[in-house]
């Protein structure tokens, strides 16, 4: 009686998922900017004199828009921190590269409200 022993080749390559585009510390996000309107400053903050600066934290995504935004520390008027954050969110950048590969990108943008006399 002949039996046949099946020899095991050799494993199958394992083949990874590429990696997820990875996040990156944003530079000077002001220099990589394509496009954005400065925010309106609120009517009812004008009358009342409201100032201050609302520095906001966001992540660029692959193509260079907005894909998070929160504000990191507010001008202390809510209306002064929803204008930032409308017009903001609205703004492009040029896409980042690491390695010749779009990445997203965690940086934080400061938006000063001062009246002008």
């Amino acid at each position: 009686v002949a039996v046949a022993s099946a020899v095991p080749g050799p494993p199958a390559p394992v083949v990874a998922p590429p990696a997820p585009p990875s996040t990156v510390q944003g530079g000077d996000l002001a220099s990589q900017m394509v496009a954005g309107k400065p925010p309106r400053y609120p009517v009812e903050s004008r009358r009342k004199r409201e100032q201050g600066t609302v520095v906001l934290s966001l992540t660029l995504g692959l193509d260079g828009a907005v894909e998070a935004i929160g504000v990191s520390h507010s001008s202390g008027f809510r209306r002064l921190d929803d204008a930032a954050l409308d017009a903001v969110r609205r703004w492009r950048w040029k896409p980042m590269m690491r390695d010749g590969q779009p990445v997203r990108v965690r940086g934080v943008v400061e938006i000063p409200f001062v009246l002008q006399a």
